[in-house]
Protein backbone atom coordinates (compact mmCIF):
# COMPACT_ATOMS: atom_id res chain seq x y z
CA UNK A 1 0.00 0.00 0.00
CA UNK A 2 1.39 3.38 -1.02
CA UNK A 3 2.16 5.52 2.00
CA UNK A 4 3.97 8.50 0.52
CA UNK A 5 2.58 11.96 1.25
CA UNK A 6 0.57 13.94 0.47
CA UNK A 7 -2.26 11.71 -0.70
CA UNK A 8 -5.66 12.65 -2.11
CA UNK A 9 -8.60 10.56 -0.98
CA UNK A 10 -11.88 10.71 -2.89
CA UNK A 11 -14.81 10.31 -0.49
CA UNK A 12 -17.58 8.36 -2.17
CA UNK A 13 -20.40 9.48 0.13
CA UNK A 14 -23.05 8.04 -2.15
CA UNK A 15 -25.79 5.43 -1.91
CA UNK A 16 -25.34 3.66 -5.24
CA UNK A 17 -22.31 1.42 -5.76
CA UNK A 18 -22.46 1.63 -9.56
CA UNK A 19 -22.25 5.44 -9.45
CA UNK A 20 -19.48 5.24 -6.85
CA UNK A 21 -17.53 2.89 -9.12
CA UNK A 22 -17.89 5.22 -12.09
CA UNK A 23 -16.62 8.23 -10.15
CA UNK A 24 -13.81 6.17 -8.63
CA UNK A 25 -12.62 5.18 -12.11
CA UNK A 26 -12.51 8.83 -13.17
CA UNK A 27 -10.71 9.88 -10.00
CA UNK A 28 -8.10 7.12 -10.31
CA UNK A 29 -7.53 7.93 -13.98
CA UNK A 30 -6.79 11.50 -12.88
CA UNK A 31 -4.13 10.37 -10.42
CA UNK A 32 -6.01 9.97 -7.14
CA UNK A 33 -4.69 6.99 -5.19
CA UNK A 34 -6.97 6.58 -2.16
CA UNK A 35 -10.62 5.59 -2.66
CA UNK A 36 -13.02 5.93 0.24
CA UNK A 37 -16.11 3.81 0.67
CA UNK A 38 -18.00 6.57 2.46
CA UNK A 39 -20.21 5.97 5.47
CA UNK A 40 -23.47 6.38 3.47
CA UNK A 41 -22.19 3.91 0.86
CA UNK A 42 -21.26 1.37 3.53
CA UNK A 43 -24.65 1.76 5.22
CA UNK A 44 -26.38 1.34 1.88
CA UNK A 45 -24.30 -1.49 0.40
CA UNK A 46 -22.54 -3.02 3.41
CA UNK A 47 -19.11 -4.62 3.14
CA UNK A 48 -19.96 -5.38 -0.49
CA UNK A 49 -18.94 -1.80 -1.23
CA UNK A 50 -15.51 -2.21 0.37
CA UNK A 51 -14.91 -5.61 -1.23
CA UNK A 52 -16.00 -4.45 -4.68
CA UNK A 53 -13.79 -1.35 -4.61
CA UNK A 54 -10.84 -3.38 -3.31
CA UNK A 55 -11.22 -5.93 -6.09
CA UNK A 56 -11.92 -3.32 -8.74
CA UNK A 57 -8.94 -1.13 -7.82
CA UNK A 58 -6.25 -3.54 -6.56
CA UNK A 59 -3.42 -1.03 -7.06
CA UNK A 60 -5.14 1.65 -5.00
CA UNK A 61 -5.73 2.10 -1.29
CA UNK A 62 -9.35 1.59 -0.28
CA UNK A 63 -10.51 3.42 2.82
CA UNK A 64 -13.52 2.13 4.76
CA UNK A 65 -15.08 5.10 6.54
CA UNK A 66 -16.73 3.10 9.31
CA UNK A 67 -16.73 5.88 11.96
CA UNK A 68 -16.82 3.12 14.57
CA UNK A 69 -17.83 4.18 18.09
CA UNK A 70 -18.05 0.73 19.68
CA UNK A 71 -17.15 -2.89 18.96
CA UNK A 72 -13.77 -1.87 17.57
CA UNK A 73 -12.47 -5.36 16.92
CA UNK A 74 -15.43 -6.73 15.01
CA UNK A 75 -16.11 -3.61 12.94
CA UNK A 76 -12.48 -3.08 12.00
CA UNK A 77 -12.14 -6.80 11.24
CA UNK A 78 -15.11 -6.62 8.86
CA UNK A 79 -13.59 -3.80 6.87
CA UNK A 80 -10.01 -5.07 6.73
CA UNK A 81 -11.20 -8.57 5.81
CA UNK A 82 -13.19 -7.03 2.95
CA UNK A 83 -9.97 -5.56 1.56
CA UNK A 84 -9.68 -2.10 3.10
CA UNK A 85 -6.17 -0.75 3.51
CA UNK A 86 -7.33 2.01 5.83
CA UNK A 87 -10.24 1.93 8.28
CA UNK A 88 -11.73 5.00 9.91
CA UNK A 89 -13.11 4.99 13.45
CA UNK A 90 -14.60 7.85 15.44
CA UNK A 91 -12.08 9.76 17.49
CA UNK A 92 -14.79 10.03 20.16
CA UNK A 93 -14.73 6.25 20.74
CA UNK A 94 -13.71 4.88 24.14
CA UNK A 95 -9.99 4.32 24.51
CA UNK A 96 -10.54 0.56 24.74
CA UNK A 97 -12.39 0.64 21.40
CA UNK A 98 -9.47 2.52 19.88
CA UNK A 99 -6.95 0.02 21.27
CA UNK A 100 -8.94 -2.91 19.90
CA UNK A 101 -9.11 -1.26 16.49
CA UNK A 102 -5.36 -0.55 16.56
CA UNK A 103 -4.61 -4.21 17.28
CA UNK A 104 -6.87 -5.32 14.45
CA UNK A 105 -5.22 -2.90 12.00
CA UNK A 106 -1.82 -4.25 13.00
CA UNK A 107 -2.89 -7.84 12.28
CA UNK A 108 -3.86 -6.83 8.75
CA UNK A 109 -0.88 -4.52 8.22
CA UNK A 110 -3.42 -1.77 7.63
CA UNK A 111 -3.75 1.82 8.77
CA UNK A 112 -6.23 3.10 11.35
CA UNK A 113 -7.60 6.61 10.92
CA UNK A 114 -9.44 8.37 13.74
CA UNK A 115 -11.99 10.99 12.72
CA UNK A 116 -12.27 13.95 15.10
CA UNK A 117 -15.70 14.98 13.80
CA UNK A 118 -17.54 16.79 16.65
CA UNK A 119 -14.59 16.62 19.05
CA UNK A 120 -14.78 19.48 21.55
CA UNK A 121 -11.01 19.49 22.14
CA UNK A 122 -9.30 18.14 19.02
CA UNK A 123 -5.78 19.12 20.12
CA UNK A 124 -5.93 17.06 23.30
CA UNK A 125 -7.79 14.15 21.73
CA UNK A 126 -5.41 14.02 18.76
CA UNK A 127 -2.42 13.64 21.07
CA UNK A 128 -4.19 10.90 23.02
CA UNK A 129 -5.13 9.04 19.84
CA UNK A 130 -1.50 9.10 18.76
CA UNK A 131 -0.51 7.63 22.13
CA UNK A 132 -3.10 4.89 21.66
CA UNK A 133 -1.49 3.87 18.37
CA UNK A 134 -3.72 5.43 15.72
CA UNK A 135 -1.91 5.91 12.39
CA UNK A 136 -3.75 8.98 11.03
CA UNK A 137 -5.89 11.65 12.68
CA UNK A 138 -8.57 13.36 10.59
CA UNK A 139 -9.85 16.90 11.21
CA UNK A 140 -13.33 16.94 9.74
CA UNK A 141 -16.03 19.55 9.18
CA UNK A 142 -19.24 17.59 8.64
CA UNK A 143 -21.77 18.23 5.89
CA UNK A 144 -24.41 19.60 8.24
CA UNK A 145 -21.86 21.87 9.91
CA UNK A 146 -20.75 23.15 6.51
CA UNK A 147 -24.35 24.10 5.72
CA UNK A 148 -24.79 25.84 9.07
CA UNK A 149 -21.49 27.69 8.79
CA UNK A 150 -21.78 28.29 5.03
CA UNK A 151 -18.18 27.14 4.79
CA UNK A 152 -16.00 24.07 4.40
CA UNK A 153 -12.73 23.31 6.15
CA UNK A 154 -10.11 26.05 6.17
CA UNK A 155 -6.52 26.29 7.28
CA UNK A 156 -6.76 27.20 10.95
CA UNK A 157 -4.51 27.50 13.96
CA UNK A 158 -5.90 24.17 15.14
CA UNK A 159 -4.86 22.37 11.97
CA UNK A 160 -1.38 23.92 12.00
CA UNK A 161 -0.81 23.19 15.70
CA UNK A 162 -1.99 19.60 15.47
CA UNK A 163 0.06 18.93 12.32
CA UNK A 164 3.17 20.30 14.04
CA UNK A 165 2.62 18.55 17.37
CA UNK A 166 1.98 15.02 16.10
CA UNK A 167 4.44 12.51 14.68
CA UNK A 168 1.68 10.75 12.74
CA UNK A 169 0.05 12.19 9.58
CA UNK A 170 -3.11 14.26 9.75
CA UNK A 171 -5.95 14.32 7.25
CA UNK A 172 -8.58 16.97 6.57
CA UNK A 173 -12.10 16.57 5.23
CA UNK A 174 -15.17 18.67 4.71
CA UNK A 175 -15.78 20.98 1.79
CA UNK A 176 -12.26 20.79 0.34
CA UNK A 177 -11.91 22.64 -2.97
CA UNK A 178 -8.87 23.25 -5.20
CA UNK A 179 -8.48 26.67 -3.62
CA UNK A 180 -7.89 25.10 -0.20
CA UNK A 181 -5.33 22.50 -1.25
CA UNK A 182 -2.15 24.57 -1.24
CA UNK A 183 -2.83 26.01 2.19
CA UNK A 184 -3.63 22.61 3.68
CA UNK A 185 -0.49 21.01 2.25
CA UNK A 186 1.64 23.91 3.47
CA UNK A 187 0.06 23.55 6.91
CA UNK A 188 1.33 19.97 7.07
CA UNK A 189 -1.77 18.01 6.08
CA UNK A 190 -0.80 14.66 4.57
CA UNK A 191 -4.18 13.31 3.41
CA UNK A 192 -6.51 15.66 1.55
CA UNK A 193 -10.01 14.15 1.56
CA UNK A 194 -12.23 15.47 -1.22
CA UNK A 195 -15.89 14.57 -1.48
CA UNK A 196 -18.55 16.83 -2.94
CA UNK A 197 -16.18 18.76 -5.20
CA UNK A 198 -15.70 15.54 -7.17
CA UNK A 199 -18.83 13.47 -6.49
CA UNK A 200 -21.16 16.43 -7.01
CA UNK A 201 -19.46 17.61 -10.20
CA UNK A 202 -20.92 17.17 -13.66
CA UNK A 203 -17.38 16.31 -14.76
CA UNK A 204 -15.64 14.27 -12.01
CA UNK A 205 -12.56 13.79 -14.20
CA UNK A 206 -12.02 17.53 -14.55
CA UNK A 207 -12.77 18.10 -10.86
CA UNK A 208 -10.25 15.42 -9.87
CA UNK A 209 -7.58 16.86 -12.16
CA UNK A 210 -8.06 20.31 -10.66
CA UNK A 211 -7.30 18.89 -7.22
CA UNK A 212 -4.28 16.93 -8.47
CA UNK A 213 -2.89 19.95 -10.29
CA UNK A 214 -2.96 21.87 -7.02
CA UNK A 215 -1.26 18.98 -5.22
CA UNK A 216 1.50 18.86 -7.85
CA UNK A 217 2.01 22.61 -7.65
CA UNK A 218 2.17 22.54 -3.85
CA UNK A 219 4.65 19.66 -3.87
CA UNK A 220 6.96 21.67 -6.13
CA UNK A 221 7.06 24.71 -3.83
Amino acid sequence: MKRSWPQVQVALDLLDLEKAFRIAREAVASGISWIEAGTPLIKSEGMRAVKSLSQGFPKNTVVADMKTLDAGTIESEMAFAAGAGVVSISGLAHDSTVRDSVRTASRYDGLLMADLLMSTNPRVRARKLEELGVDIVCLHTGIDAQKALHSGIKVSRTIVEIARSLRIPIATAGGVTPGAVEGLVNAGVKVIIVGGWITGSKDPTRASRQIMEKIARSSCL
